[in-house]
This record gives C-alpha cells, sequence and structure tokens, in this order.
C-alpha cells in the first residue's frame, strides 16, 4: 500500500480542486475549512452526522425516524409561501385549515368563534337550568334534588263565582325547594277560565309565598307572605281563556324578604307558593276554572281541562 504526503493537493492545473472519478475513501476524518461544501452525487454517513450550524436540504419527501426529532423553534407544515400550520416551541399549534380526530383531549379550556355539532355528548355543560318540573295536575310525582315533587291532582272543574274574599284556586298551588346553587326560580301555572253568560267578566288574583317546615322566619319570611307585584286582573265579555300565569323569585343571597317582588335572601326549606282569587263583584265575574263553559253551539257544558305546571331553578349558566 501506497502513501501520499502533502500539505495542500489541488487539480494539474494546480488552480482548482482536484477530481476524484472513482469515488474518495476515508478512514479517518475528513476537515473542511471553505464556509461550504457543495456534494453533487450521494453522501453516505454510517455514524453520526452532526452540524453546528443550520442543515438545509430539499425535496424530501418523508423523514423515517426510530428515535425523536426535536424541533427547538417550532415546526412549520405547508410551503414555504404560505404555512399551513405552525408547532410552536411551547406545543401550541396553529392551523389555517381543519383538525380531524377521532378523540381530542384537554386538560383545560377550548376556545373557539364558533362550534358544530349537536353537543349530544357534552358533559359538565350547564345554560344555566339546574332543574326543571314540568307536568299535568294529575297527582303525579317526580324525583328532585330534595326528594319527591307532587303534583296537585285536579279532577274536576272547579266554581267560585261567588266569593268576594279571596279563595285558592284548586291545582295553583305547590311546595318547593330549589336545587343548591340556585339563583331564581320561575313558576308557572297553564290554567283554563270561563264565563256563565255575563257580560261584564272581571277577576282578580293575588300570589303568597310561605314556609312550609313549621318555621316563621326561615329565609326571611315570616308568616304568608302577599307578593304585591304578583297582582293581576283580567276580564273580558263572555271569557272563555287559557291563563298562563308566571312569576319568578330571585334568590340574592343576602338581606332579606323583598314583599314587592317576592325575592328572598335565601331559598334552603320548601316554601309553599300559591294563587288567591275572587270576583270584582256581584254580577262581574268569570269564576268557573279548569272548564269550558260554551261548547259545539251550547253553553253550560262543562268540559274539565286539567291545569299544568312548570317550575324552573336557575343557576348561573357556564
Amino acid at each position: 500500500m501506497s502513501k501520499i504526503r502533502a500539505n495542500q493537493i489541488t487539480n494539474e492545473n494546480c488552480n482548482g480542486a482536484p477530481t476524484f472519478t472513482n469515488g474518495l475513501n476515508s478512514s479517518g476524518v475528513v476537515t473542511s475549512t471553505t464556509t461550504a461544501t457543495t456534494f453533487s452525487g450521494n453522501l453516505t454517513v454510517a455514524g453520526n452526522l452532526g452540524a453546528s450550524g443550520t442543515l438545509t436540504y430539499e425535496d424530501v419527501s418523508s423523514i423515517d425516524s426510530v428515535g425523536i426529532i426535536t424541533a427547538r423553534s417550532g415546526v412549520k407544515v405547508g410551503p414555504t409561501a404560505g404555512v399551513g400550520g405552525t408547532f410552536f416551541a411551547d406545543g401550541s399549534y396553529n392551523t389555517a385549515g381543519i383538525v380531524t380526530a377521532v378523540n381530542v383531549s384537554v386538560a383545560n379550556s377550548v376556545t373557539a368563534v364558533s362550534y358544530y355539532g349537536d353537543g349530544s355528548n357534552l358533559s359538565n355543560i350547564s345554560n344555566g337550568i339546574l332543574e326543571q318540573i314540568s307536568g299535568q295536575c294529575d297527582g303525579s310525582t317526580r324525583t328532585v334534588s330534595y326528594g319527591t315533587f307532587t303534583f296537585p291532582n285536579v279532577t274536576a272543574p272547579e266554581q267560585l263565582n261567588q266569593n268576594d274574599t279571596y279563595t285558592a284556586i284548586a291545582g295553583l298551588t305547590i311546595n318547593y325547594k330549589p336545587p343548591a346553587g340556585c339563583i331564581g326560580v320561575l313558576v308557572n301555572f297553564n290554567y283554563q277560565v270561563a264565563s256563565e253568560t255575563i257580560s261584564h267578566d272581571v277577576q282578580h288574583y293575588r300570589l303568597y309565598i310561605k314556609n312550609t317546615d313549621g318555621s316563621n322566619t326561615d329565609d326571611g319570611l315570616s308568616g304568608e307572605q302577599e307578593v304585591v307585584y304578583g297582582r293581576w286582573t283580567h276580564g273580558g265579555q263572555y271569557q272563555e281563556d287559557v291563563m298562563n300565569w308566571n312569576h319568578y323569585f330571585r334568590i340574592k343571597g343576602s338581606g332579606s324578604f323583598d314583599s314587592n317582588t317576592g325575592a328572598l335572601a335565601t331559598w334552603t326549606t320548601l316554601k309553599r307558593i300559591r294563587i288567591l282569587t275572587r270576583r270584582y263583584s256581584a254580577g262581574s265575574e268569570i269564576g268557573h276554572f279548569h272548564t269550558t263553559y260554551y261548547w259545539d253551539g251550547g253553553g253550560n257544558v262543562h268540559h274539565l281541562r286539567q291545569p299544568n305546571i312548570t317550575i324552573t331553578a336557575f343557576g348561573s349558566p357556564t
């Protein structure tokens, strides 16, 4: 085996680099002191390739790695002009396109301008409603936050057309306590009224609330209290109507009971809520409840229309 010992090798004209037509094999270290080294063919490295600067290469169709690929400043996906997606060094990802995944797990929060889909599989989402009860006044029960709620049982029409004092209307009384975290309760009574051949039909109503646990002081209430802003009157000629009455009881969290609005300081025990009614005067009343009077061309035809009740307890929406 021969050896060549030289500190420089040039081409035959001493003005450029030599050409190795059949290749160049080195068993040691090849060191280049120039700013750039160009290979026009293939470069095969059997060991490790280290680059203290930037390693640039083009037209790579794929990268196959059995280990970890680390990009300290991030990874851009797409053409150089108009990058479609970027993985940033802090772990975030920004894309101008669509992200499709079978499952997505998010430890903290998801923010978007718009959400799509019916949301049927979402959990721990609140629209502000903590509890809602709705049904006919047929004596049925519902399981609620405090136990069992029982609807009133109305099986026949009620006639109150001779009353000049306020009297409770059958079916328009509830006993209820909202779940924890409630900020207000909306009570809705839906019921039928009917006249009795009287051309001037006028009926008055009052709304009352009280504790039903034997205490007269719970939640700022003392005895049965009228909600003054719950008063109303309706009337007309030969009146036949379905009344859709509702009132919102706000829970303030502190203070005392507001007898005007019905707002409570707190609501921690069962409360009775009911509607009382009286006629305007003799000969000027509606007086028939949960029934028709006129039917199929005739009068004094009473068909029961069972009232229904809806109670909605609201919390803060999330």
